[in-house]
């Protein structure tokens, strides 16, 4: 079957319970609302061949692995399971794991300054070409694990993670406060120990507040008056950093929300969804013809 959309395509599966995917809101049948469990019948196998369905999570049951190819690259990925899991959300170079483990290896659908990011609830895992390993091991994602063995990653840590003293890692001047991770030796991170539904919603807040830094960012670029106090090559390169960590603190909310169903209600989703165009800069909405008011917008896409 020929790719008619960017997504991600199952190239390979192992194991001898089956994969599934399902929506990623829960199940509103029988007024469960948004706190309502799966619907058994929305759930679908997925075999070799199949493009993963837009806005599903896959679920994987222990011992089962999947290899997905992103269509955009044939970029390879593997996903190992107990885990949870969106595979090329918007047609991406991405993975959000909400549990279990995901590698990757160098060379196939490597393209120059295309990186990998791989959201779980801590943060962001960024790579291009490397052969790595990224475990979230519990079904609370109280922690993470990164083996870098070749090539090099960088990691974009959520609000309140904090990184493992033994880790080795460096802050990243030029990556807006990311840690560079070093191969060959184990990377750790945990979050605060609080409640999943807390820390969901903490993230959320964190996506909001970094999607307004890039939109203020984005208005000094294009803002004769503020862009005379520095010279817009630093106001564009802060803006750049800006939207990385917008998207990377809001990738790790939408990862976390998929932990059970229910995390993320109406308001969270609104939230989010908003935040998402916010620091995107999609264009706002025109007004009526009658007040002469142009639409505009606060920056491109990414």
């Amino acid at each position: 079957m020929v790719a008619t959309r960017r997504s991600c395509r199952v190239m390979a599966l192992h194991g001898t319970k089956p994969a599934t995917s399902r929506p990623l809101a829960p199940s509103t049948h029988d007024g469960e609302g948004e706190r309502g469990g799966v619907d058994a019948q929305a759930l679908r196998s997925l075999a070799r061949g199949d493009l993963v369905p837009e806005g599903e999570l896959i679920e994987l049951p222990p011992g089962t692995e999947l290899t997905v190819q992103a269509t955009v690259s044939t970029r390879e990925m593997t996903l190992v399971g107990p885990a949870t899991a969106e595979a090329c959300p918007g047609g991406e170079e991405a993975v959000r794991l909400a549990r279990g483990r995901v590698s990757a290896f160098p060379g196939a659908g490597v393209r120059p300054g295309a990186e990998v990011w791989i959201a779980t609830p801590l943060g962001v895992v960024r790579f291009s070409d490397a052969k790595i390993e990224i475990a979230v091991p519990g079904v609370d994602a109280d922690r993470l694990e990164v083996a870098v063995i070749t090539g090099r990653a960088t990691f974009v840590p959520a609000a309140g993670v904090v990184a493992a003293a033994a880790s080795a890692s460096r802050a990243d001047a030029n990556a807006g406060g990311a840690l560079a991770l070093a191969a060959g030796v184990p990377f750790q991170a945990s979050r605060p120990a609080v409640a999943v539904a807390r820390w969901v919603r903490d993230l959320v807040r964190a996506c909001v507040r970094q999607a307004d830094v890039a939109r203020q960012a984005a208005e000094l670029v294009v803002s004769p008056k503020d862009a005379a106090r520095a010279s817009l090559g630093d106001l564009a390169f802060a803006h750049v950093r800006a939207r990385q960590n917008a998207r990377a603190a809001c990738e790790a909310a939408w990862t976390a929300g998929a932990l059970a169903p229910g995390l993320l209600d109406a308001t969270l989703r609104a939230d989010l969804e908003a935040a998402g165009a916010t620091w995107k800069g999609t264009p706002v909405t025109s007004p009526p013809p009658s007040s002469g008011a142009p639409s505009r917008t606060a920056g491109d896409g990414e």
